[in-house]
Order: C-alpha cells, then structure tokens, then sequence
C-alpha cells in the first residue's frame, strides 16, 4: 500500500512541474490535441449504431430521472469509482506472508489478489450506472403507479371540455409528482411550437411505458372521424387497472425466493467479518494458503452474483 501510495504521489508531483514549466501556448496546443482527441472520439460514438443504442439507453434514464447529468460527467464519475475501489482492494484484499528465502522472521512479502482487485475496479465503475438504473427504475415504478390516476383524472375534464389535449392541460395540477413533473414538460414542449399528438409519440417510444403507448392510441383514435375518446380512456383505465394487478400477483410469487436470497448473501457477508474480528488468525491462515485467493474470490462472485438477481427483481415493470 505504502509503495502504491508513493507511486501515485511521485506521478502526480511529476505532472504538476510539467504543468508548471509549460507556457501559454504549449498548454493550449496540449489542450486543443485533446479536445480534438475527444472530439473525434464522441464522432466515432455517434456515428456507432452499437453506441448510439446506448446513447438512446442513456437518454431514456436522463429522461425519466430528469438528472442534469452529461454522458461525459457519468463516465469521469465512473472513472473516480474505479480509482477509488483499486485503493480499496488493495486494504482489504492484500496479504503480508512471511518471506520464507529470508532467515529474517521480520521479512515478509505482500500477496496480491489480482482477480480480486480486477473485479473491485469493474464493479467500482458500474457503481454510477448501477445507482442510475436504481433511481430511473423507482421512478418508472412510481409513473405506473401514478398511471392509473392521472389518466381518471385526465378522464374526467375530458368529460367536461370534450378537448383532449385541453383536459390534459387542466389535469396536469392534481396530478401525482412524477406524472405532474413529466406532463409540465410535455406542455413546455406543446408551448415551443410541437404537436400534442408527435409529443406523445416521442414520449412514448422514448420511455417505452406501455400507459403512454395506449394513451398515444386514444389521440390517433381520437382524432378519427367516429371515434369515442371517452369510451377509449374507460378502457384506458381498466387496461392500466388489470395491468396493475397482474404485475404485483407475480411479485408476490416472487417475494419469498428474493428474501431467502438477500438473506443467504447477508449471512455470507456478515459470517466472513464476524469470523475476521472474532478470529482474525485463521482467516489471515485461509488467505495465506494455496486456495486462499480462490475462496476470497469465491465469495465475491457469488455476493455479485446475488445483488445482479436483486437489481433484476428491482427493475421488473409494475
């Protein structure tokens, strides 16, 4: 650890004299070949069919989230919780072992996890990623919540106003937050000069939620000679209602399984530390001999494998 810190400390004084002792133009001539570097990069991204699926990935969290958070600011971030989980595994993971060439009993030697370490830094920079799927699936979960309601809502002035597009304006106070939030921006967009109905469109295809599919339904339908929107939007609601309840039936069917499962990688975790801090000497054994490593490793791939069924379980569509 000392030798690591050391390492990071001469690079970082090394950098800071080089940064000293450039002038005006070398440092602009440093930054206009990485800017151009960046640049050609985010191109090669663009014009990436795999990419620019990923990029549509992204935009449809920042969306539903409303983070004001770039691409780039997330990657960097990603980038930090690398560096910050290498540091870490090299505290946890690390072993000193007695040198046994060294007749010496003080000389020892540093046993490195590599596969440990490797993993510490993936996971490390999927932990931004992981924390923005979290908030974009509570939020989804809270608009399919909040679908069934808004739509009542919108239902009942449209009875009123026989104008659809009025009576989602009027609905858009009483809505829940998240619906109200997400409608407001509908409405600014409508205000700058775009259709109701192509709006909806994009929302829907953007979001993928299936209530604002069948809501752009109602519109198209709405907007064709013959077509009853107020029978559509009943429909409407109990399609949302029926929805709603088939998808907690299968949660519920779930639940047990997913708590026998967080509360076997619980009982892993908390045995492997309880077992540290009560009998430190014999994990310090099981680390130091051949299959050490293996058993670090073991419980590790498996407490990842666990928390990659939880995060699914999370993310099911209510």
């Amino acid at each position: 650890m000392r030798l690591v810190l050391c390492y990071g400390i001469s690079i970082g004084l090394l950098l800071s004299v080089i940064v000293w002792f450039l002038g005006k133009k070398e440092k602009k001539q440093i930054s206009g070949f990485i800017n151009k570097r960046i640049n050609y990069l985010h191109d090669k991204v663009k014009n990436n069919n795999r990419m620019s699926n990923f990029a549509r990935y992204y935009n449809q969290r920042i969306y539903i989230t409303n983070l004001k958070l770039s691409l780039k600011a997330l990657f960097f971030i990603s980038i930090g919780f690398c560096f910050i989980a290498f540091f870490l595994s090299i505290v946890i993971l690390s072993e000193k072992i007695p040198n046994p060439i060294y007749q010496n009993p003080g000389a020892i030697i540093v046993s490195h996890n590599i596969f440990g370490i490797v993993i510490f830094m993936i996971v490390g920079f999927m932990i931004p990623w992981v924390l923005l799927n979290l908030i974009y699936h509570s939020m989804r979960r809270m608009l399919n919540k909040q679908a069934l309601n808004t739509f009542n809502l919108i239902l009942n002035n449209y009875i009123v106003r026989n104008n659809l597009e009025a009576a989602t304006w009027d609905s858009i106070a009483a809505m829940p937050s998240q619906m109200r939030s997400l409608f407001s921006r509908i409405q600014s967009r409508v205000n700058n000069g775009e259709e109701f109905d192509t709006v909806i469109y994009k929302i829907s295809i953007l979001l993928k939620l299936q209530s604002f599919r069948d809501f752009y339904n109602v519109i198209v339908s709405s907007r064709m000679a013959g077509g009853n929107t107020e029978d559509l939007l009943y429909r409407l609601s109990d399609k949302i209602r029926s929805r709603k309840n088939r998808a907690q039936s299968i949660k519920e069917d779930l639940n047990p399984l997913i708590s026998k499962a967080v509360a076997f990688t619980l009982v892993m975790i908390l045995t492997y530390f309880g077992v540290s801090l009560v009998w430190p000497d014999s994990i310090a054994l099981v680390k130091q001999s051949s299959i050490g490593h293996l058993y670090i490793n073991a419980i590790i791939i498996s407490i990842l494998i666990e928390a990659a069924l939880l995060l699914k379980f999370l993310s099911m569509e209510d």
